[in-house]
C-alpha cells in the first residue's frame, strides 16, 4: 500500500462575500466531500473506495463567532473544528489542506482519485435536524411517525433559502492516472 492518500483543499468555495451574507444572515453552509478511488480498465472503469465527510459552518450572532463541524460518514464522528472571531479566520480554517486516509494499492492497473465537493446554504431549521438526528431524536420521522407536515414546511423553506440567492454548487476534479509499483 502506497503510505499516504491524497491532500483536499476547498479554495475559494465559501470566501465570497455572497456567502457572508448568508453566514451572518443565519444561513449555514454545508460542504459535502466525496473522495473515490479508482482503477482505470480497459473498457470500463472501476471505483475501488471512497471516503466521505462534511464540514458546517455557521455564525453565531449573539457570541459573533463562525462555528466549524466536521461530521465523518454517517454521523459515526462529529468534531468541532473551532470557533472563529472573524470570516476570514474561517476560511482559513476551510481552506486547510486535508490528508485523506484513501491510499492506493500496489497494482498494476492505473488509478486516479476523484474528488466531488458539494456547496449549499442550509436554513437553520435543516442544522437543527442535522444536530437532532446526530443525536438520534429522528427516529419516529424515519419510522413514519412524525408529522408529515413538516416535510412541506421542510421544501417550502428550501424553496425561500434558494430565492434569496442561496445556490447548490457541484465542483469536480480528477486527479492525473498514476501506477503504484
Amino acid at each position: 500500500m502506497v503510505k499516504e492518500g491524497p491532500t483536499v483543499r476547498a479554495l475559494d468555495v465559501v470566501s465570497d462575500a455572497e456567502t457572508k451574507g448568508l453566514l451572518e444572515s443565519g444561513f449555514p453552509a454545508r460542504l459535502h466531500f466525496r473522495i473515490e478511488l479508482w482503477s482505470a480498465g480497459r473498457v470500463f472503469d472501476a471505483m475501488r473506495s471512497s471516503v466521505e465527510w462534511d464540514l458546517f459552518i455557521y455564525y453565531d450572532g449573539l457570541g459573533k463567532k463562525y462555528r466549524v463541524v466536521r461530521v465523518e460518514g454517517d454521523g459515526e464522528s462529529v468534531t468541532s473544528a473551532g470557533q472563529f472571531g472573524s470570516f476570514e479566520e474561517m476560511i482559513k480554517e476551510v481552506e486547510r489542506p486535508l490528508r485523506v486516509p484513501l491510499r492506493a494499492a500496489k497494482q498494476k492497473n492505473r488509478q486516479y482519485y476523484i474528488g466531488v465537493l458539494d456547496v449549499e446554504s442550509l436554513s437553520l431549521t435543516d442544522l437543527d435536524e442535522v444536530e437532532r438526528w446526530l443525536r438520534g431524536e429522528l427516529q419516529p420521522a424515519v419510522r413514519g411517525d412524525g408529522n408529515p407536515g413538516t416535510a412541506l414546511g421542510r421544501g417550502i423553506r428550501r424553496v425561500f433559502v434558494r430565492l434569496l440567492g442561496a445556490e447548490r454548487r457541484n465542483l469536480q476534479a480528477r486527479s492525473r492516472t498514476f501506477v503504484v509499483p
